[in-house]
């Protein structure tokens, strides 16, 4: 037996096809446990939950509330907040648990089963069992630190979707291509043809869920960690806020394996599935068809029944209930079964088992007692018409965006650069609104009218500065009390509120008074430039990703069906025919490049003006040692022609790596190795590594201005 499950393993992930399509998902999950992960402009990055982790390591939990309390007074800013919300919440534990004791109210309060009859009911028997399941509680092992880092690693969507998708995979080449060659009906002639057979194929199939699971939430642990921090693992459960209402008696590093364990199952599940229904048909297509099927009606049970409705067994006991493993250990609730309350977790466990069960014995009596042993060879494949063209550019074009499907990659990843860029939400704070409206005001040539108003705004700043001055002197000759001067100042430091954008205005002023020049409102040109952000890296990396998926087979679509030869032959010849697929993919490049110029040139300029653009490019201050005084119109233009060139050398390293391996994914697996990986380890925080691309070339004006 174990030499089968060995066989049919090896079969599947000794193709170098599979482990880079492995090897794909595994990025893919970083990436995208990363892209949505992204803090917006008023949200505190990975990096600070982190610094807190280790800030308070080695802390009491007393001296971890002190230190949140005086961070939360001291800073004005949504991290303080979220954490000290946090931190209250656990170290209220036993509080929690005494209102639990007494009479549940807190449970009682939002159970959506509730009832008002004055009888023995569901509420009154749930409001019992959850004093009973939280009875042996306690916060003896309680120690708080950030939640950030776990929930992010547990809780991903993307991940999960990414492990069905490997189902899908693996089953689909175990099963379907043992039928399309028409091996079933010689092993199951053979002694363990049968039992033996089919039961190696589905252990495989565990095997591969289980390392799948590992591999891709391996990652996510350690991502998170890596950026976001993660605590003592053998602190208790409840010392995290989210799932301070679970009653598992059980530390974090138990939680996570549980949820690993059961996820695994839960993947398995579907893997079944897929298997059965890969045994029954004739068709390679079925199981697709059933297992999206399947996965598309469990997600519009757990999304659209609400909880309160009296079908809300059917949501939480759905197959993304079940996937959801840190919901079913890391909160509390029950059920209501016939007027009892039943544990979630319990039920969703129960059934799961029972599910596998009636899963396992259903493949195995649809292989012994199946005959449809092979499969049904179809010819309705869809196909955009070929119609002959009369340019070998346009037949190139046609190959590279229509038959290899190009053209769908190219516009999601337009698509997602439109989102990107448009979705971000640009808010000016009330220091940059008072900039704004002194710059737009004071833009174009200096005049008397203009150098009048910076004067009396300066005189309104030194005046508040004196009245500061005098305020502390009096108080040092002890002529009032320092609450007295504080006092007394206070009115002086809210004059002095928005000082700091002044000095960009006095900035611009002094460069005039000494260098000649314009004024000029620089805030949406050091956006557009990324001097005040990083989404060009942002961009640079999705463009990386586009190409890599989308011209990855461009060169070895003619060696897969040995068509080089035969090209060689003819009159243009091979090398004409190369020209022409470059001249496709750099106007396709070339026009994916600029997308992300128009969507941030829209997102920017809605909020933050951009005029004087005929001005010399010294007149920004960030840019006033460029060496030459170019018109920023100018200025732009060289900037998207560096970025042309650098995507251009992107396209030109992924066609050069597709006509020396002559194989999609080993084109695809080296491209994001040498593409990609380095732009996201500089996400990460590893900046050194964006010296390891393009980005010099792409992004050289954010450089420049720093």
């Amino acid at each position: 037996m174990t030499a089968l499950i060995r066989f049919e393993l090896q079969k599947i992930w000794r193709k170098g096809s599979f482990l880079s399509l492995m090897v794909l998902l595994l990025f893919l999950n970083v990436f995208l446990l990363w892209y949505l992960n992204r803090p917006a402009e008023d949200e505190p990055t990975l990096s600070a939950y982190k610094a807190v982790c280790r800030d308070i390591s080695g802390m009491t939990e007393q001296e971890k509330l002190d230190f949140i309390r005086d961070r939360k007074e001291c800073q004005e800013s949504a991290l303080p907040d979220e954490l000290y919300e946090e931190i209250s919440a656990v170290s209220g534990y036993d509080d929690y648990l005494a209102s639990v004791q007494k009479n549940s109210s807190q449970l009682g309060e939002i159970s959506i089963f509730q009832s008002s009859a004055s009888e023995e009911n569901f509420g009154s028997r749930n409001i019992a069992k959850s004093a009973a399941d939280h009875a042996g509680l306690s916060s003896e092992n309680i120690c708080w630190f950030p939640s950030k880092g776990i929930t992010m690693a547990v809780d991903s969507q993307a991940t999960d979707l990414l492990l069905l998708l490997s189902v899908f995979l693996f089953v689909g080449q175990l099963i379907t291509d043992e039928k399309e060659k028409g091996l079933f009906t010689v092993t199951r002639s053979t002694r363990r043809g049968i039992w033996a057979d089919m039961a190696a194929k589905m252990i495989a199939v565990l095997i591969h869920d289980a390392a799948v699971c590992l591999l891709l939430y391996g990652s996510n642990l350690i991502y998170a960690g890596r950026m976001a921090g993660i605590g003592n693992l053998s602190a208790s459960l409840q010392s995290l806020a989210p799932y301070m209402e679970s009653s598992f008696p059980i530390s974090l590093a138990a939680f996570l394996v549980l949820c690993l364990i059961t996820k695994i199952g839960v993947v398995f599940l579907l893997g079944l599935l897929l298997t059965a229904c890969a045994v029954y048909s004739a068709h390679s297509f079925t199981p697709t068809l059933v297992g999206i099927a399947f996965l598309g009606l469990n997600w519009i049970l757990y999304t659209f029944i609400p909880s309160y409705s009296h079908l809300n067994l059917l949501k939480h006991l759905s197959y993304f209930s079940m996937l959801r493993t840190d919901a079913l250990f890391g909160t509390y609730l029950n059920l209501n079964i016939m007027g009892f309350p039943f544990s979630r977790t319990s039920c969703v466990l129960v059934l799961l088992v029972l599910l596998l069960s009636a899963g396992f014995a259903a493949v195995l009596l649809l292989f012994r007692y199946g005959n449809r042993l092979s499969i049904k060879q179809t010819s309705g494949h869809f196909r955009l018409p070929f119609h002959p063209h009369n340019s070998l550019f346009r037949h190139e074009g046609y190959k590279i965006l229509i038959a290899s499907r190009g053209l769908l990659i190219l516009l999601a990843f337009a698509v997602l650069l439109g989102w990107d860029a448009l979705g971000k939400n640009y808010t000016p704070s009330a220091g940059e609104q008072y900039y704004q409206s002194m710059m737009l005001s004071l833009e174009g040539e200096l005049t008397g009218e203009k150098e009048a108003r910076i004067k009396a705004e300066q005189s309104r700043y030194d005046e508040a500065f004196a009245q500061i001055e005098r305020i502390d002197q009096m108080a040092a000759d002890g002529n009032i009390s320092e609450s007295t001067g504080d006092s007394m100042k206070e009115p002086w430091y809210s004059e002095l509120a928005f000082y700091p954008w002044f000095q960009r205005v006095q900035t611009q002023y002094e460069r005039i008074l000494s260098d000649g020049g314009v004024f000029i409102y620089d805030t949406g040109y050091l956006y557009l430039l990324g001097r005040m952000d990083d989404d060009l890296l942002t961009n640079l990396l999705l463009l990386s990703l586009c190409f890599c998926f989308a011209f990855a087979n461009v060169m070895a679509m003619e060696d897969s069906k040995g068509l080089w030869g035969l090209l060689s032959a003819t009159k243009l010849g091979q090398k004409q025919v190369v020209r022409h697929k470059w001249m496709v993919c750099s106007v396709t490049c070339a026009g994916i490049t600029l997308l992300p110029w128009f969507f941030r040139g829209l997102a920017i300029s809605s909020v933050y003006p951009m005029g004087e653009i005929r001005a010399g490019i010294q007149s920004i201050p960030q840019y006033q040692n460029f060496p030459v005084n170019l018109p920023i119109l100018l200025f732009l233009t060289l900037t998207v022609f560096s970025q042309l060139i650098s995507t251009g050398l992107i396209c030109a390293v992924v066609l050069f790596i597709s006509k020396w391996r002559k194989n999609y994914f080993q084109t695809l697996f080296l491209a994001l190795l040498l593409l990609a990986v380095p732009l996201v380890l500089a996400q990460m925080g590893l900046s050194i590594m964006r010296w390891f691309s393009v980005w010099p070339l792409y992004g050289w004006t954010g450089i420049t201005g720093k």
